[in-house]
């Protein structure tokens, strides 16, 4: 009987240690560089129809998971709040609008009254011509899970017969996979055209393993171990993945790099619009560009469609603003390379120069 006993130990820890290896990934640490988070905008997330009537809704699972996803990753920020343009009744030049002082923007405006002590709310006037530029995100997004079927499975049994052993041992191992499809899109804020698309799937896979001993064919005793991937795992693997090539894949295109826009620009400083929730850090170097915009129609207007921008100041010799304070939504910067004769523009476009890291490496002295 103890050999009997040891056998079915030994075929227990053979096919646990068989379902341990099959349910373990060999993952390494991956060092992820810093990265700026762009503002962008949730259009839609959804899952096709027929996946929703089978009990567990993928849509309002993916709309509460992906919010979590954008938080924790360093791609995207799902920015709600922007400074709002209204027109300045009674200036001199109609062009100019002024932000609007709403509940949402009071924390703004207190911000900006704190790094600007002389400035008041009617001196926040962005022309007209880059106004709106302070309410549109980088990216629209839109996020569908596809579907979900059967990808792959098998199983594996094996055991001793009565030939061999006096009381049969028996072990079976099963393994049953499927594939969720999703697909993301990245639509340019201006004409709703697709920017960049990207599809991939991830898999649930579901184990189940077991061993036992047979007496005589009329008893069988032994455990049975499972393990089920949940759907709301799967769809949250899903949505991580597909937003780490979205946004890498974004990173690959003309244009498409990180930016943001010149709120305030006075006495060589600037705020500009975004803060420590986009990864700015105090020390941060960016750089500064005014533009023109042509338009087809009235600047800024409804209907209005941007057809280009270009850049008016000298474009190899950008004026260079360091992050003295990153705030909530806004942050605020000394301007590094002043000029005489030019000033930074309301509403001018900003971009990454150096991280802080970068810069104490490059002002470190070289070792004599």
């Amino acid at each position: 009987m103890k050999q009997k006993i040891t056998l079915l130990k030994a075929s227990t820890i053979l096919t646990l240690g068989l379902f341990s290896m099959g349910n373990t990934k060999c993952e390494q640490p991956v060092a992820s560089s810093r990265e700026l988070k762009k503002n962008v905008r949730i259009m839609d997330v959804s899952a096709s129809s027929f996946l929703n009537n089978g009990g567990f809704n993928f849509s309002e699972v993916a709309r509460s998971q992906f919010s979590g996803v954008l938080f924790d990753q360093n791609h995207f920020y799902e920015r709600n709040v922007y400074p709002n343009p209204i027109e300045v009744s009674g200036a001199a030049d109609e062009r100019y609008f002024g932000v609007q002082k709403t509940a949402r923007m009071s924390d703004t405006m207190v911000q900006l009254k704190t790094w600007f002590p002389t400035l008041k709310a009617r001196e926040v006037t962005l022309d007209r011509d880059s106004s709106c530029f302070m309410t549109k995100p980088q990216h629209l997004i839109k996020a569908k899970i596809n579907s979900l079927e059967a990808h792959s499975g098998g199983k594996l049994q094996f055991g001793f017969s009565q030939a061999f052993a006096q009381i049969p041992v028996s072990a079976k191992f099963s393994l049953d996979r499927m594939r969720m499809d999703l697909s993301f899109h990245a639509l340019d804020p201006w004409s709703y055209e697709t920017v960049d698309s990207q599809n991939d799937g991830v898999l649930k896979s579901d184990y189940k393993v077991g061993v036992g001993i047979d007496f005589g064919g009329i008893l069988h005793i032994g455990p049975e171990f499972y393990r089920t991937t949940g759907m709301a795992e799967v769809t949250l693997k899903g949505l991580k993945l597909l937003t780490q090539k979205l946004a890498a894949s974004l990173l690959t295109k003309p244009g498409e790099v990180w930016t943001t826009r010149v709120v305030v620009s006075r006495d060589n400083y600037v705020a500009i619009l975004g803060g420590s929730e986009l990864g700015l850090k105090k020390g941060d170097r960016l750089k500064v560009f005014n533009e023109a915009h042509t338009w087809r129609g009235e600047p800024c207007g409804e209907s209005s469609v941007l057809t280009g921008s270009l850049v008016v100041s000298d474009a190899s010799d950008p004026w260079i603003i360091e992050i003295e304070e990153p705030g909530r939504l806004l942050s605020r910067a000394k301007v590094l390379n002043a000029k005489e004769n030019e000033s930074i523009n309301t509403g001018a476009m900003v971009k990454l120069h150096q991280f802080v890291e970068d810069v104490k490496v490059a002002q470190k002295p070289a070792p004599k």
